[in-house]
């Protein structure tokens, strides 16, 4: 017996003992049973299942008559008061974060996901069963969240509506309203900077050109212009953040080192790993023994083995310097950060690591004053690989 749609519903999925065995179309199938085992758990209908339902229902009518079951009467009753939904979307802020809210949607979902793809957002929020989606309040997360749910009739915070306007303008036209490169000038520099970027690189000429886009992470240039050429430095210039990996097998020490060299990338500081410290010093050495004087760099550590060939090496090439200001190059351990380093007037502008598995206090070093890090190994380390900026 049948006294209401939610006992049609339950029958008609097999929830329910029935005197016979009731079919059900495969293009109903999934949502029909979905929302009889929901009834059947005790949970009331809302107001767009219940009408959805009682259009579906229709076509299994003959099945119900059949066992002289009053269908017409049961199909308009409910055995509980419909349950209220909450349907309000809305993008808000709060709390100093970005609040977007809506009821359960597969198409809203997919969108969420790829908003929290594109911002690289690792501060993204959702709590199960939770409509809402909660971002960082950056100008990253209003770009592309209202890119997708501008449209969508969410109702939208004016002030995230007003951001989201004049970022898009900043998008129109970058070179009216950021800092960089264009047209062979710089622009929208404050004017405070331009000496010392003049002082580190120069003027801005054709020569100079690949230094400035490399250093555009130091001086914080928002926009550059499309950069041509094929050296390695070049390459290194054009980087996606603030690290790049050399693979030995596809690039020479001697390669990284001229376009280091090239870039004047100076002072710089060089991370050993010891356990092929003796090999790496020796390649540099060699490099830069034309070069540099001796005076102009400083191994900061030794090696346990009093006959070890590395402490040989720096005795021989005499680079037991004091570091002061004129230090060209650095070298120490991917395992300590000498005192002397914290101590000292002397800063990196960039690294060369030998290993990516730095020591916390070597890698707090390095990324606080370097915005180039460049790390020579086959495989970078999980950690560096997901949490660094790769360029390459």
């Amino acid at each position: 017996m049948i006294l209401n749609l939610e006992d049609c519903l339950e029958y008609l999925a097999g929830l329910r003992e029935s005197p016979v065995k009731f079919t059900i179309e495969k293009t109903d199938a999934t949502i029909m049973n979905s929302i009889a085992r929901q009834c059947f758990k005790g949970t009331a209908l809302t107001d767009r299942q219940s009408a959805l339902m009682h259009e579906k229902l229709q076509t299994y009518r003959d099945q119900f008559i059949n066992l002289d079951w009053d269908f017409d009467y049961a199909v308009n009753q409910l055995r509980q008061p419909l349950r209220s939904i909450d349907r309000s979307k809305y993008i808000t802020i709060r709390d100093n974060r970005i609040i977007v809210r809506f009821p359960f949607s597969k198409t809203n979902i997919v969108s969420i996901e790829q908003v929290v793809y594109a911002t690289n957002s690792y501060e993204y929020e959702h709590a199960k069963g939770s409509h809402e989606h909660i971002f960082p309040y950056t100008e990253s997360a209003v770009m592309h969240l209202l890119d997708k749910f501008a449209s969508k009739e969410f109702t939208i915070d004016q002030v995230l509506l007003d951001m989201y306007t004049e970022i898009k303008a900043v998008h129109a036209a970058p070179q009216q309203h950021l800092s960089g490169i264009a047209n062979g000038k710089l622009i929208n520099i404050k004017d405070s900077l331009v000496p010392i970027i003049k002082e580190e690189l120069g003027e801005l000429t054709n020569e100079t050109f690949t230094q400035f886009i490399d250093r555009r992470f130091r001086y914080g240039f928002n926009y550059t212009q499309p950069a041509e050429g094929t050296t390695l430095a070049h390459k290194i210039a054009c980087r996606t953040g603030a690290s790049y990996q050399s693979k030995p097998s596809q690039e020479s020490i001697e390669d990284i080192l001229t376009a280091l060299w090239q870039l004047n990338r100076f002072p710089l500081l060089i991370v050993l790993d010891k356990n092929n410290a003796e090999e790496c010093l020796h390649a540099i050495a060699n490099y830069y023994r034309d070069i540099l004087d001796p005076s102009e760099q400083s191994v900061l550590f030794r090696l346990e083995d009093a006959d070890a060939g590395f402490n040989q090496l720096v005795k021989d090439r005499k680079l037991n310097n004091w570091v002061d200001k004129t230090t060209k190059i650095v070298y120490t351990s991917t395992d300590k950060l000498p005192k002397l380093l914290v101590n000292s007037e002397w800063k990196p502008s960039a690294a060369l690591c030998f290993n990516s598995h730095l020591n916390k206090f070597v890698s707090s070093y390095v990324e606080f004053n370097c915005d180039l890090l460049l790390f020579r190994e086959e495989t970078m380390s999980p950690f560096r690989r997901h949490w660094w900026p790769a360029a390459n």
